[in-house]
């Protein structure tokens, strides 16, 4: 074991987060979110009710309904579903796809073709146009919607695994981090939750050591976390940087010195290092917890966090994001039109 004890303090290696530390940050990050979303998240909750025929204010309706001459009529004539409809149908016929393209000098067009050829599988095995259609049916109706990446085994007797393409049916469960770029690549961690009943709970996480609400009360999030009888089971993403040094060669390679080390020199000489700089290299990293424990944590084998997000109208106030949809705008005149 190499001994540190004459190393520079900045120079000894980073000890990894222990499970308190990760759980803790995780926490801190989710409320984070959810504060910075909440007065946004509120309109496009009030969207979508609205897009699915809760048009009248509820102290409105109240009042019709109990007026005291006789209740009048609530009606709700649907003017926006049709034009939803239209464009979400529109997706559906120019159907979005990855495409692999060549674009450097190292790149092989035959290579792309291999690759595309994968991807276009992928998309094919995971239904695909359904999780896409679904992101955008969510961004035309209240401005963002989302789907992701994930692996998993091939069957239940396999022990292959295999990169799948999925729906997430409420966007309301999905919260990034703080980030620029319309598809939240960006962001420098993310969240994806459900929230379960207990029973369930205990059923498919029977050694868990927190399994109902006294363990939750000393949270001061507590209600992030348990709600009527149910625990949250929260997918955590995040970046783990460290720092490396990046050597590049007199034959034309760039490389980490690790990588460097390891080349095998056994039938020629290894190309003499022309530069080096001191380079940050990030690893995905992936948990599954509740507020009170880490249930589940490993690498994610990939470079970007694995939740892709999809908008409609976007603007950006005082450094606050909004995003809309087709209704938003067009409340105020249907609900004139209802009355």
């Amino acid at each position: 074991m190499a001994d540190y004890e004459d190393t520079p303090e900045d120079k000894k290696p980073k000890k990894a987060k222990t499970d308190k530390e990760i759980l803790e940050t995780a926490r801190e990050r989710l409320k984070l979110c959810i504060d910075d979303y909440s007065e946004e998240r509120k309109k496009q909750k009030d969207d979508l009710l609205f897009s699915t025929l809760e048009q009248w204010p509820s102290q409105i309706r109240a009042e019709r309904e109990g007026d005291p001459n006789g209740a009048r009529p609530c009606l709700t004539i649907d003017q926006i579903n049709q034009y939803i409809v239209q464009v979400v149908n529109d997706m559906r016929q120019n159907r979005p796809a990855v495409k692999a393209r060549p674009v450097d000098e190292g790149a092989d067009i035959d290579t792309a073709e291999v690759f595309q050829g994968i991807i276009r599988q992928i998309e094919d095995q995971s239904v695909a146009q359904v999780a896409y259609a679904t992101a955008g049916e969510s961004a035309v109706r209240v401005g963002e919607g989302y789907f992701r990446f994930i692996t998993e085994y091939e069957d239940e007797k396999s022990f292959n695994q295999v990169i799948r393409i999925k729906r997430v049916p409420d966007m309301f469960c999905v919260y990034l981090g703080h980030h620029v770029m319309p598809d939240g690549s960006d962001a420098e961690y993310g969240f994806i939750f459900e929230d379960i009943l207990l029973e369930t709970f205990k059923r498919e996480w029977p050694e868990a050591k927190f399994t109902g609400s006294t363990d939750f009360s000393e949270l001061e999030d507590s209600q992030v976390w348990w709600h009527e009888g149910r625990i949250r089971i929260c997918e955590y993403f995040y970046y783990d940087y460290s720092e490396a040094k990046l050597v590049f060669t007199a034959d034309g390679r760039s490389m980490l010195q690790t990588e460097y080390d390891e080349l095998d020199d056994e039938l020629q000489e290894k190309p003499e290092i022309t530069e080096s700089r001191t380079t940050r290299t990030r690893e995905v990293k992936w948990c599954k917890l509740t507020g009170c424990e880490i249930l589940q944590k490993r690498d994610w084998a990939g470079k970007w966090l694995p939740i892709v997000k999809v908008i409609g109208k976007e603007s950006w106030i005082e450094g606050k994001r909004i995003c809309w949809g087709l209704i938003r705008p067009s409340k105020d005149s249907l609900r004139m039109y209802n009355y």
